[in-house]
């Protein structure tokens, strides 16, 4: 079985679907397809070094244009299964409004075309959901030292200062080198956060388990490989 597996930017449910990704990627081919967001969120939380060892190919958003020429391969059935899992609220919006501009949306536009299963795990369910966020600094925590070891040896040169010691996110690859390294145990990975949805999202969720041609799963579990 031929599996294309759609990852999308956000950091909620990501480290199941790797999981998963790499339970499959055992018995079954594994093409990865990235949208620009996803590509970049996985960078956030250390999972891109996995991919090569999950995938067989993988396709990213930033270098399909606007057109995404990618998908046509959907129509020749070139896959047996689309999987799109974590789903953004943006992503999800997009498909039950039937707005197909980004290489995610396009595929899954496509996959409903060509009749190829789809199924598809949102983010945003219910009202409070508890979620891990990437590398942070604590303000509280944080002395703002001049010398601040951390930034001394980001690998990626992630830190900055403004009004006080930050991190760009998009340089950083979560080594975790800095949180060893600062003296006020300040910086954090995986911290657990409560989160309110916005109540337009949980309804495009509802929207979107009625939509035409794609099953909507709330853990990955639910995926029946035996087409």
């Amino acid at each position: 079985m031929e599996i294309l597996w759609c990852i999308t930017g956000a950091g909620h449910l990501l480290d199941d679907s790797f999981r998963f990704m790499h339970k499959f990627s055992k018995k079954q081919g594994i093409t990865i397809a990235f949208s620009r967001a996803g590509y970049e969120v996985a960078g956030m939380y250390g999972l891109l070094d996995s991919v090569n060892r999950y995938s067989k190919e993988i396709i990213l958003g930033q270098e399909q244009g606007f057109s995404s020429p990618i998908v046509g391969r959907l129509a020749k059935k070139e896959y047996d299964l689309v999987i799109v899992a974590p789903c953004t609220a943006n992503t999800v919006a997009k498909v039950v409004n039937g707005i197909a501009d980004s290489l995610v949306s396009n595929i899954v536009a496509q996959a409903v075309k060509s009749k190829t299963p789809i199924y598809v795990l949102p983010t945003d369910v219910e009202k409070i959901q508890e979620t891990e966020i990437p590398i942070m600094i604590d303000p509280k925590t944080c002395r703002n030292c001049e010398i601040c070891p951390p930034v001394e040896v980001c690998p990626n040169s992630a830190f900055l200062r403004s009004d006080k010691v930050r991190i760009d996110l998009l340089k950083c690859n979560a080594c975790r080198i800095c949180i060893e390294k600062c003296k006020c145990g300040a910086i954090s990975f995986g911290k657990k956060v409560k989160i309110n949805i916005r109540d337009v999202d949980i309804e495009n969720t509802k929207k979107l388990r009625k939509t035409e041609g794609i099953k909507v799963i709330e853990n990955l579990d639910e995926i029946d490989l035996c087409y």
